[in-house]
């Protein structure tokens, strides 16, 4: 990963260079292997750099187009971008480098805000556009890469984690008590609020534009959305199984391109298995990393969070170079401070194994490959869509649901516990929250494999 970071005074006043280097300095884990800075009069970006593709100073960011008219802050990578660069070529585009984050610049100069709809990959980048004196911030369908962004008076800030935004002295650490009471009642944030007042989370699958003397408030444009609807014309289900095959190879051997070495996260399980049964076959011998628990004091259930075992005989299966550790009673007590530090709020479903692993990765390899998202994608923990299954409607499918999510206080107990600052909060509707997460999808909702997917 990279870290982007940036100011726009939008009354026009000069940027300091000073004070964007600090905003960089506070994200430097982001990317160790180089900054940059690029300032002119009221812009300025910043840039850490982790190097993966084309590690020469060719791919030193922010990064300017050959015309000097665009400019490029980027964190990212896109999958497809050496189709997308020879198609480049052909329309006269000229390279310098070998990195993805070139074609990203050329693909804007070519074709604007509509190359966001080219990309596949994970990224979120800043623009700023001389043609249009326009910012613009970019967000990866997911939202796999996080954005933030914040305006005090007439100076606008962005960056990949809060920390940066909060380095400015126009920042202000305020206490957001709304999505305080959506925290509490999901124990997560479904909005693009934060904790902190006024720093907002760029929405996935969004294109934002601010323009320089607007009041700081971008106009947001949602460029793609999912859409599950089952075929009018189901095929065999055998047409179905090759072609899963064929995304899911395609999927890892595109995340294998890199010019460091990469790994992956083993746990024992389908998902992360299944990536390294695949990446095996291209990359002999990868390293792998798993995570394990003392199981001196174990008991019951217990024993079997320890996954060391089914872990191993991946490995031996696939061959790869296998490393574990043992986390002990105080491993969790220990990293908190960190880890809090840098997941920066308390959202559901952090695990403090996986800072261990990933620290323990950090060792031998830039890059790994992780199994998160395949039980959202594949239907894990089946428990939840039994809920789905019987629906009269939208709204009795949205009732049953938002009683299961409120996951810390119910909404017979939240007024009380805020009633000193319920003036404030009062006219926060977790439920309208909860179902405009859904609202908004293009679905059509006739089947309870409508109401499932």
């Amino acid at each position: 990963m990279c870290g982007i970071a940036g100011i726009f005074n939008l009354n026009g006043e000069p940027v300091s260079s000073v004070i964007l280097r600090k905003m960089t300095d506070v994200i430097a884990h982001r990317g160790p292997d180089g900054e940059g800075f690029y300032t002119d009069s009221f812009i300025g970006l910043g840039h850490r750099r982790l190097a993966i593709i084309d590690l020469s100073p060719a791919g030193h960011q922010p990064m300017v187009s050959n015309d000097g008219q665009v400019v490029l802050s980027y964190n990212g990578e896109i999958y497809n971008f050496q189709e997308l660069r020879a198609e480049l070529e052909a329309l006269g585009h000229q390279f310098r480098s070998r990195t993805d984050s070139e074609v990203v610049l050329n693909a804007w100069v070519e074709w604007g805000r509509d190359c966001v709809s080219r990309f596949n990959g994970m990224f979120a980048f800043a623009i700023w556009d001389k043609r249009e004196q326009s910012l613009f911030l970019i967000r990866d369908r997911y939202g796999i890469k996080p954005l933030y962004y914040a305006c005090w008076g007439q100076t606008f800030l962005f960056g990949s984690e809060q920390k940066a935004i909060l380095e400015h002295p126009a920042a202000r650490r305020d206490l957001d008590k709304k999505a305080l009471l959506e925290y509490f009642t999901f124990q997560n944030i479904f909005t693009n609020r934060t904790l902190i007042e006024n720093i907002k989370l760029l929405p996935s699958a969004s294109v934002a534009c601010i323009l320089l003397g607007s009041d700081g408030n971008p106009q947001i444009t949602q460029y793609w959305d999912y859409c599950f609807r089952e075929p009018d014309n189901p095929k065999d289900i055998r047409e179905y199984h090759e072609e899963l095959d064929r995304l899911m190879r395609q999927a890892v051997s595109r995340q294998l391109v890199s010019d460091v070495e990469l790994g992956a996260y083993l746990s024992g399980g389908m998902d992360s298995g299944t990536l390294t049964a695949l990446a095996a076959r291209e990359l002999p011998y990868i390293k792998t990393f798993t995570c394990g628990f003392d199981l001196s004091s174990a008991s019951g259930i217990e024993l079997s969070f320890d996954e060391r075992t089914k872990a191993e005989a991946m490995s031996a299966r696939f061959k790869t170079e296998h490393y574990e550790m043992v986390l002990k009673a105080g491993d969790m007590e220990r990293c908190l401070p960190k880890m809090a530090y840098h997941i920066e709020e308390p959202r559901v479903g952090q695990s403090y194994p996986n800072y261990y692993v990933a620290q323990l990765a950090s060792k031998f390899v830039k890059v790994v490959l992780s199994g998160a998202g395949g039980d959202e994608l594949f239907g894990g923990y089946p428990w939840r869509y039994y809920r789905a299954t019987v629906c009269d409607n939208f709204e009795h499918y949205i009732d049953q649901y938002y009683v299961f999510w409120q996951r810390l206080i119910d909404n017979q107990n939240i007024k009380k516990v805020f009633a000193p600052i319920w003036d404030e909060v009062k006219d926060v509707w977790t439920s309208d929250i909860f179902r405009n997460v859904f609202l908004t999808h293009d679905n059509q909702l006739e089947r309870p494999e409508d109401y499932i997917n």
